[in-house]
């Protein structure tokens, strides 16, 4: 069992740029690779109605090892529906090699009442280069996400939300994880 809590800061710096600041801390079992903390900065520009592109930087740290994650993503919206594609340069202490990922997310929103609202994330997680050239590794993940947020203001949203996370091994038993999420977002 894991509980991730992510605090989030966002604002929009002209009519079509917008900076979003996270922080992450992430309780997890030793055998699911220890405590995590985690920062990360997006910068994203409107470039047509519906289409944003983006990118930036994270910094994550467990058990003492860290992960610098650089990242590029486009997203298209139509209506209630997001579609997200990420590709992720993934640094690792003593790795052979820069780990690249590239992540698929489709999220659809749907309001309940005027200040409560549910999102629905489906994500798939590819990696294109793994971290070490061992042969075996794990390079496919599956996370489904249901989401129950309240607006408590024009600035504060609060949202719980349930994270399952489905990781296909090449040889022995999958792995399945299950994330209780808290989320606290604030707009400038």
């Amino acid at each position: 069992m894991q509980l991730w809590l992510y605090a989030v800061a966002v604002t929009d710096l002209d009519d079509d740029t917008r900076l979003t600041f996270d922080a992450s801390a992430r309780w997890r079992e030793q055998r699911r690779g220890d405590e995590q903390q985690t920062i990360r900065f997006n910068l994203e520009q409107t470039i047509a109605k519906g289409t944003r592109i983006g990118g930036g930087v994270a910094l994550f740290d467990a058990g003492g090892q860290t992960e610098i994650r650089p990242h590029q993503e486009i997203t298209f919206t139509t209506g209630r529906l997001a579609l997200r594609t990420r590709l992720e340069e993934r640094f690792f202490d003593g790795a052979e090699r820069m780990e690249l990922r590239l992540r698929q997310r489709a999220r659809y929103t749907l309001p309940l009442t005027e200040r409560l609202d549910a999102r629905f994330d489906a994500e798939y997680f590819n990696l294109l280069q793994t971290q070490s050239r061992r042969p075996g590794l794990a390079r496919d993940q599956w996370r489904g996400r249901v989401e129950l947020g309240w607006r408590a203001s024009k600035a504060l949203r609060l949202s719980l939300a349930y994270l399952g996370i489905y990781t296909p091994t090449p040889a022995g038993r999958d792995i399945y994880n299950h994330v209780p999420q808290v989320w606290v977002e604030y707009r400038f």
